[in-house]
Parts: structure tokens; C-alpha cells; sequence
């Protein structure tokens, strides 16, 4: 194989939806360091591309960007490599990268390159935000919240979604006054082409829904959250009065997915699996994995792996003794 890696790449970008062209500053950073550093045939690439070197691909993109300055541009960058790499597979069959064939977005490289960039990331750790403190500086600012604007109102209703059920924020962003059920109490959870849930609305937060409804000042609105003007959401103005407030409190990262992030943990530990919990909150899996790694110790783990595994023994035997 004679093509360069920039014809490869500009038939991948033929192929690629419309949702992922974020991704071609990755691969332009990639190709650039590829010239740079490298400097192989294409059809050598696969002894070149080590994991060090994709670890430092991926360091020259994050110093060369002005946007990327969290551990989610690390984490897009990694995947945009993986999916090109797919791509190559595909599209040549019996062709292996061997340093690729393994994925590049997993927990060791990601941890590797956040400890060697130290403090040039903003973000350290991409999951909810400092934990108990800052909540319950979130809490004390909700109970402040003016209950009878609506607008207001509904922060808080959006804020105890969020956080129990883990919603991503599409999902209160698209939510329809008609999805909302009050005689029933259920909450029907769904999006363009994915899986239809209906909820039961756990009783505080359903009967907060019910008031906000009550106080909303368009009764006849589309959508069952709105802005202070009655239009759609959008994924700033989900928390407005709320972002205001914690910024003036010095509390970082509050967003609708660092609140929902704590929903996620809400899940996981109420025992629901990745795959529930993706349905019910329609969060990609590698988010869920990623909360799922922190909250769970190799300890941890090693406990609950054997505890599961001797509950299904004993469950086998007991099957046994009825025979």
C-alpha cells in the first residue's frame, strides 16, 4: 500500500456523519504530527504507532489547541484515532495495527497522558463535581430559589431529574408537556431512533413537576421545561439562575452533566447495569464506565466480584437441592 496518510484521511472524512466533524482537528494534529515525528510509509504505520507514540500525538494536540483543555479533548482524541483505525480495518481487510488493536481510549493511556500534562489540564477527573461540598452548596442554593416563578422553580425540578435519575441534558432539553403523565405519575423518556422508557416519577419530584406545571406561565407550550420566555431550552440556559449563583460561590464545573454525572452514581448504586442505566439516561457507555471506574477501588471490585460470584453458587446449589 502507496497512499500516503492525508489520502487516506480525506477518504475517511467522506465517510464520517456529520456529528463527528469535531474530529478533524484531531486528525489534522494527528497528520501533523505523523510528518513531524514519524515520517513512515503508510503501510509501515503499524510498528510505528506505539502506544507511546499515540501518548504523544495526543500531548501535541492538546498543547497545539487553544480549545482543548480538559480530559474530554483527551478522551476525543483517543476515540477520533480508534475510529479511524476502525475504518482502516474495514475498509482493508486483513490490515492490523497491532499498538491500535486494542483501543487507544482506555483508563491506562488516558491516565498516563493527564499525569505527564499535570497542570496544563483545567479539569483533572471528567465526573461530578467536588462531591460533597459543592452539593451541598448546590442544595442551599436551590432551597433559596424563588418557588413561585417558574422559571426559577423549574431549576430546582431540573436539578432533582438530573440528579436522581441522570438524565443527559438532551433529554430535558427535548422532553414534551404531553410525555408528562400526572394522573399516572410517569415520565416517558425518549429521543430520535433510541429505545422509549416510561419512568415512575419517584413522589417529590412528581409532585414538584405537578406544581411547576401549575405556576408555568405558557400552559401551552411544546415543551415541558422552557426558558423564561416559554422556547426551547438550550444546554446553557438549562441552569441559568443556578450557574450565576455557584460561579459567585466560587464552585467550578457545575453543569447539567456534572448534576446528572451524580445521578449516574445515584444509579449505579442503586444496582442498575451499564446497559440500563445508558437506556434510562441515554449517556454514552464510556461516560457510565468512566463514573463506574472512580467510584469503584480495585478492593472494591475484587469484594463485589466475589460476593456476586458466591451468590450465584449458592443460587445454583439451592436449583440443586429442589431437584
Amino acid at each position: 500500500m502507496n497512499e500516503t496518510l492525508e489520502q487516506v484521511l480525506n477518504d475517511y472524512y467522506k465517510t464520517i456523519k456529520e456529528g463527528r466533524a469535531n474530529y478533524r482537528a484531531c486528525y489534522n494534529s494527528f497528520l501533523e504530527y505523523f510528518d513531524k515525528y514519524i515520517n513512515v510509509p503508510f503501510s509501515e504505520m503499524s510498528k510505528a504507532l506505539t502506544k507511546i507514540e499515540i501518548e504523544y500525538a495526543c500531548k501535541y494536540y492538546f498543547e497545539k489547541s487553544k480549545k482543548a483543555t480538559t480530559i474530554e479533548a483527551i478522551q476525543r482524541y483517543l476515540t477520533a484515532i480508534d475510529q479511524f483505525y476502525k475504518y482502516i480495518k474495514e475498509r482493508d481487510r486483513g490490515i492490523t495495527w497491532e499498538h491500535l488493536e486494542g483501543g487507544c481510549r482506555n483508563k491506562q493511556i488516558v491516565h498516563d497522558i493527564c499525569v505527564s500534562l499535570n497542570d496544563e489540564l483545567k479539569q483533572k477527573i471528567y465526573l461530578p463535581f467536588d462531591e460533597e461540598k459543592a452539593v451541598k452548596i448546590a442544595e442551599e442554593q436551590i432551597a433559596l430559589l424563588n418557588k413561585d416563578n417558574f422559571f426559577q422553580f423549574g431549576q430546582s425540578v431540573m436539578y432533582r431529574l438530573l440528579s436522581t435519575y441522570g438524565f443527559k441534558e438532551k433529554v430535558i432539553i427535548n422532553t414534551k408537556i404531553e410525555d408528562f403523565n400526572k394522573s399516572e405519575g410517569t415520565l416517558l423518556i425518549n429521543g430520535v431512533e433510541e429505545q422509549e422508557l416510561r419512568i415512575k416519577l419517584d413522589e417529590d419530584i412528581l409532585a414538584d413537576l405537578v406544581r411547576y406545571c401549575e405556576l408555568h406561565k405558557y400552559p401551552n407550550r411544546t415543551y415541558l421545561f422552557t426558558k423564561s420566555n416559554g422556547t426551547q431550552l438550550t444546554p446553557d440556559s438549562i441552569f441559568t439562575t443556578l450557574k450565576e449563583r455557584m460561579k459567585k460561590l466560587d464552585v467550578s464545573n457545575f453543569t447539567p452533566t456534572t448534576v446528572a454525572l451524580q445521578g449516574v452514581v445515584n444509579l449505579i448504586e442503586k444496582g442498575l447495569t451499564l446497559q440500563e442505566i445508558k437506556i434510562l439516561t441515554k449517556f454514552e457507555t464510556q461516560k457510565i464506565e468512566d463514573v463506574s471506574k472512580y467510584l469503584l477501588t480495585d478492593e472494591d471490585a475484587e469484594k463485589v466480584i466475589n460476593e456476586k460470584l458466591q451468590k450465584k453458587i449458592v443460587q445454583t446449589q439451592k436449583k440443586v437441592e429442589m431437584r
